[in-house]
């Protein structure tokens, strides 16, 4: 594993909402559960960073359209979004780069991520398609992707802790797909998420519906147990409709 990462950004929304008051930090979710671990984490590095007392009392309220632990990249969505929020509280203007890369420290103080997830979180604030080098956080290409539908399959259950190890052993595979990914980015997601299906021990009976149904590509989406399915603009509902589980709708992001 080379640190490479690759993703295609869609059409959710994490909001978050950050001022001074009352007499505690606060961090108030809509809707799912956030790590308030992470929240805070958040709120102390970019406070930190613009030089403001970390310790002050605050409320931040959180609400997103992305289940966490789901592979969905809910984490770098809701670091991107604090940070902007205790930006924006304080009329600072921080380029969205380096309010990606403050994120991504965030996400490794807190032990939500090994890599920082450079990848998911440019994905989530820059839209289209992003190639990345994780350990460096480095930009590598980033194209517009075009207006597709996507499903998502997100099963009620979290995603199982899989050993660093079981990633590593097919490091030659990924390398591949990589490979493929630079000319065919709808076939390289099928295969990654066939590849991480197999390391995670999830079944493929989702993917293969979908693409039955007649998905442009589908497979896990990060370390699952989410599935993503890309489809012809149009179409995302009636695929929906096929596969036996709980599905959003939504859209690329280019």
């Amino acid at each position: 594993m080379d640190g490479t990462g690759a993703v295609i950004g869609i059409d959710l929304l994490t909001e978050a909402a950050y001022d001074e008051r009352g007499t505690e930090q606060y961090v108030r979710v809509i809707g799912e559960e956030t790590d308030d671990n992470l929240a805070k984490i958040c709120v102390r590095r970019a406070l930190e960073r613009i030089g403001r007392n970390p310790h002050v009392d605050y409320q931040l309220t959180i609400k997103s359209q992305i289940p966490p632990s789901r592979g969905l990249k809910s984490s770098s969505s809701v670091c991107n979004a604090i940070v902007k929020a205790v930006m924006d509280a304080y009329h600072v203007d921080m380029d969205i780069m380096e309010i990606i890369k403050l994120g991504v420290e965030c996400a490794k103080e807190a032990k939500v991520t090994v890599t920082g997830s450079f990848d998911d979180a440019c994905g989530c604030e820059l839209g289209g398609f992003v190639l990345t080098h994780n350990y460096e956080n480095k930009v590598v290409k980033k194209s517009p992707f075009g207006k597709y539908d996507v499903v998502l399959c997100s099963p009620d259950y979290v995603k199982r802790k899989v050993p660093k190890e079981a990633y590593q052993a097919v490091a030659k595979e990924m390398h591949e797909i990589q490979k493929v990914a630079e000319t065919d980015i709808l076939k390289a997601l099928t295969l990654n998420g066939r590849l991480i299906a197999r390391v995670t021990g999830e079944g493929t009976e989702l993917i293969d519906r979908a693409l039955e149904l007649g998905a442009l590509a589908a497979g896990i989406s990060g370390t699952g147990p989410a599935v993503a399915v890309v489809c012809e603009p149009g179409q995302g509902a009636e695929i929906a409709k096929g596969l036996n589980c709980p599905t959003i709708l939504t859209e690329t992001r280019s």
